[in-house]
């Protein structure tokens, strides 16, 4: 028995258009927007994405619900959806810092609220 799996089973990897992701993240979305789109786009099993037919391997691959993931989360885009960054309003690409990260807390951090800031520590690198 191989560790693969069977050719019928495999889908192949192509790029997304932006006339196949979601409407709703082409235009600058608030976050119940991008909420419904994640419920919308939850493929319940391997095949097909409900919300948009796109073919995908695994259970969260549909490209509109990563793109919504992304955005909520404000996180750039995987390198496979690099390509719609200038598509969708809030979208960036390329990898995140730790003085990228640092930054956008102390800026976090800075605001006014009721309560002051707890300290936080310096990023550290897990290892499993």
């Amino acid at each position: 028995m191989t560790g693969r799996a069977a050719r019928e089973w495999a889908v192949p990897e192509r790029a997304a258009r932006t006339d196949e992701i979601d409407p709703r993240l082409m235009r600058p979305a608030g976050r119940t927007d991008l909420l419904q789109v994640l419920v919308d786009h939850d493929a319940p099993a391997v095949g097909r994405c409900p919300g948009c037919g796109t073919p995908v391997l695994q259970r969260r691959d549909c490209p509109s619900r990563v793109i919504a993931l992304c955005l909520l989360e404000n996180k750039p885009f995987p390198v496979r959806l690099a390509h719609l960054v200038e598509a969708v309003p809030g979208a960036r690409a390329g990898r995140d810092a730790a003085a990228d990260r640092d930054a956008g807390r102390q800026a976090q951090d800075a605001l006014p609220g009721l309560f002051e800031a707890p300290a936080r520590r310096p990023e550290t690198r897990r290892t499993q």
